[in-house]
């Protein structure tokens, strides 16, 4: 019995030295640890401080609004990743084991996120061969809208009908890129069939006449019609005109209405597909 209590009594002890041991080791590590915490929340502070100068300087500097977004984007992970090394090392953590730490992880992440690197090259593609800017609508394969952003690995579309849709960097530094925008102004084409009993010089005159009535139409360049082709219920003509990129998704609707009028108005036949029986 005294061999049961004395052992449960050495038990206790070493228990308990075991927590005061532990409880000095933190009582001496929570000064430390309370300035690592404190150097983390005023880096975190500070990296928010340096993006919005790092925008400031950008905008009165009047660069583009996509390559200010793509910078700020890689600013804030580049000094978000210094800082923690920065904590690390007031931890106590060895500087060489972190860089061979972060060496590796590299490495690790590098093969596992190949298609993130792809897209994070074709960020700075984009950044400095400026293909399109932020507000330009742009066409990108099967995809077509205006630019919203251009963060470090995605750029974001806004299309027609309000829906975000996000394309890997990757994609657009590499494939063909049309850019609406770009030159101020884009040249719209619709087509008109008229009969083939109608003359070729009255209809052009109709048209452009309905041309210079169309809203959204510059006239300079000069609107102008074409023959396409002959079809097979009549003859198929082309009206060209040009509009500022803002209005080049409501030109084509004004133009067909002025035309549809102004054809009515002169009397001239728009044929429809018909088929004649004769019987014997």
């Amino acid at each position: 019995m005294d061999e049961q209590l004395a052992h449960g009594q050495e038990v206790l002890r070493e228990t308990t030295g075991m927590f005061a041991r532990f409880w000095d080791k933190l009582t001496d590590f929570f000064p430390t640890l309370l300035i690592a915490l404190s150097v983390f929340l005023i880096g975190m502070l500070l990296a928010k401080l340096l993006t919005k100068v790092m925008s400031r300087t950008m905008r009165r500097a009047r660069i583009g609004t996509t390559a200010s977004g793509f910078g700020q984007s890689f600013l804030r992970i580049l000094l978000y990743i210094i800082l923690i090394i920065i904590c690390l090392s007031i931890l106590g953590v060895p500087t060489a084991s972190i860089i061979t730490v972060v060496g590796a992880a590299g490495v690790t992440v590098g093969l596992a996120l190949q298609n993130a690197l792809s897209n994070l090259a074709g960020g700075f593609v984009i950044l400095f061969a400026k293909p399109f800017q932020t507000g330009d609508y742009i066409k990108v394969g099967a995809q077509e809208g205006f630019v919203d952003s251009v963060t470090i690995l995605y750029t974001e579309l806004r299309t027609l009908d309000n829906q975000s849709v996000f394309l890997p960097n990757s994609i657009v530094s590499s494939g063909a890129v049309s850019n609406l925008s770009q030159r101020g102004r884009l040249r719209v084409s619709v087509p008109v069939t008229v009969s083939y009993q109608t003359n070729i010089q009255q209809a052009r005159n109709v048209l452009l006449k309905a041309a210079a009535e169309t809203p959204d139409l510059l006239q300079k360049p000069a609107p102008f019609v074409q023959v396409r082709e002959l079809g097979d219920h009549g003859i198929t003509l082309l009206l060209y005109g040009w509009v500022k990129k803002e209005r080049y998704f409501f030109a084509a609707s004004q133009m067909l209405e002025c035309a549809k009028n102004a054809l009515d108005a002169a009397g001239i036949e728009i044929p429809y597909p018909q088929v004649d029986v004769h019987s014997k």
